[in-house]
C-alpha cells in the first residue's frame, strides 16, 4: 500500500474517533447552539450593515483617491514637463555662462586698457584740477573785489547823499547868513544914524577902535560876567576859528543891535571880551544865547 494511502486511512480513523464525541455533545447542546446561531446571525446581519456602510465609505474614499491619483498624475506630467524645461533652461544657462565667461575675459581686457588710459590721463586730470583751483581762487578774489567795489560804491553813494544834504544845508545856512547880514547891516545903519560912525566915536575918545577882523564869523554868547565898571562876555569861538585879541564884534538879538564886544583874551575854542555900549533901558543887557557877528569892512 502506498504511503499516502496509509496516511489517509490513519486520518480517517482519527477523524472518526474525534467526531463521535462531538456528535454526542452537539445533540446535547443543540438548543444552546441554535440560540447562539441566531445571535450569530443577528450579529452577522449587523456586521453586514456595518460592512455595507463601510463599503459605501470605502467607495467614496476610493473615488476621492482615484480623483487625487488623477490630479497627481496631471501634476506628475506637469512636473516632468517642468523638469524637461528646467533641463533646457540649465543648458541655456550653461551656454549663457560660457558666453558670460567670454564677456568677462573681454571686460577684463577692456578694464586693463581703461586702467592704462586712466593712468595716462591722471597727470592731465591733476593739471586740470590745479588750473581749476587757480581759476577758483581768481574768481573768489574777483568776487571779493566786486564786493569791496560794491561797498565802496555804496559808501560813496552814501557820502554823496550826505554831501548833497550838507551842500543843501550850507546853501540854506548861507541864505540865512545873507538874511542875517542884511538885517545886521540894517541894524548897523540904524545905529550909525543914531550914534554916528564908530571911527568918529573912537576919535572922540568914547571907544577903543580895536583891530579890524580879517574874516567873517558868527558866534554865540555862552557866558556873561558882570562886576565893577566892566562886564565881560565869553563866546564859543576861539583861535582855531581865527579869532584874535582886539577884534571888535557886534552883539545882536533877533535882528536888533544890543552892544559891541571887544576881544581881550583868546583860547583854543573860546574867546572873552569886554562889553561896550550896553544900554539896559534902550536895548537890554547882553545875555547868554545872544548872537555875535564879526565882520570885515570889505
Amino acid at each position: 500500500m502506498h504511503v499516502l494511502s496509509k496516511l489517509f486511512v490513519a486520518l480517517v480513523a482519527l477523524l472518526t474517533a474525534a467526531l463521535v464525541p462531538m456528535v454526542v455533545t452537539y445533540a446535547y447542546n443543540e438548543d444552546s447552539y441554535k440560540a447562539k446561531w441566531q445571535e450569530s446571525r443577528a450579529e452577522i446581519a449587523a456586521l453586514q450593515g456595518r460592512l455595507d456602510a463601510q463599503s459605501g465609505e470605502f467607495d467614496a474614499v476610493k473615488t476621492g483617491l482615484s480623483t487625487r491619483a488623477a490630479e497627481l498624475e496631471v501634476s506628475l506630467r506637469a512636473a516632468r514637463s517642468d523638469a524637461a524645461d528646467s533641463s533646457a533652461s540649465v543648458e541655456r544657462l550653461r551656454d549663457d555662462l560660457s558666453q558670460a565667461n567670454g564677456l568677462k575675459a573681454q571686460i577684463a581686457n577692456d578694464l586693463s586698457t581703461l586702467a592704462s588710459a586712466v593712468s595716462a590721463n591722471q597727470d592731465l586730470t591733476e593739471s586740470l584740477i590745479d588750473e581749476l583751483a587757480s581759476i577758483r581762487q581768481e574768481a573768489l578774489a574777483a568776487e571779493r573785489r566786486r564786493v569791496e567795489l560794491d561797498e565802496t560804491y555804496r559808501d560813496t553813494a552814501a557820502q554823496l547823499e550826505v554831501a548833497v544834504a550838507a551842500r543843501r544845508a550850507l546853501q540854506e545856512e548861507l541864505q540865512r547868513m545873507k538874511d542875517d547880514q542884511a538885517s545886521s547891516m540894517d541894524t548897523i545903519g540904524r545905529y550909525i544914524a543914531r550914534f554916528g560912525e564908530l571911527d568918529a566915536m573912537a576919535s572922540a575918545g568914547m571907544l577903543d577902535a580895536g583891530i579890524e577882523p580879517d574874516r567873517n564869523l558868527d558866534a554865540t554868547i555862552v557866558q556873561v560876567r558882570r562886576g565893577g565898571e566892566r562886564s565881560y562876555a565869553e563866546i564859543n569861538a576861539g583861535s582855531r576859528d581865527g579869532v584874535k585879541v582886539g577884534w571888535i564884534a557886534t552883539v545882536g538879538r533877533g535882528g536888533d543891535y544890543v552892544a559891541r564886544l571887544r576881544i581881550t583874551a583868546v583860547d583854543i575854542n573860546r574867546a572873552t571880551g569886554v562889553l561896550e555900549m550896553e544900554s539896559e533901558a534902550a536895548r537890554g543887557l547882553v545875555s547868554v544865547g545872544d548872537r555875535v557877528l564879526i565882520r570885515t569892512n570889505n
